[in-house]
């Protein structure tokens, strides 16, 4: 299955997906950007995830890991689907 998703991580509170969007880009067409809010708060959490159109969009985008942007050192990592269930 192809995985066209990043996660980003390390994001400022003041980013907005405005920001990503036009940052990430240069990478690939995006098809979404999703920036979590804190419902007491408004803020962003501080991460999201980028869907971009093609795989090769979201492999291009990896070399913003560990790069300043928007003023944050940022985490930029192929997105996994979180396991959601019952522990053990």
């Amino acid at each position: 299955m192809a995985n066209s998703k990043i996660y980003l991580g390390n994001l400022g509170k003041s980013t907005t997906p405005e920001m990503l969007t036009e940052h990430f880009s240069q990478y690939g067409e995006i098809a979404e950007v999703m920036l979590p809010l804190d419902n007491a708060t408004g803020e962003n959490k501080g991460y999201g995830f980028i869907n971009f159109s093609e795989e090769a969009s979201a492999k291009s985008a990896l070399v913003d890991d560990g790069k300043t942007v928007f003023d944050e050192v940022i985490v930029v990592q192929i997105a996994t689907e979180k396991r959601r269930g019952k522990k053990k």
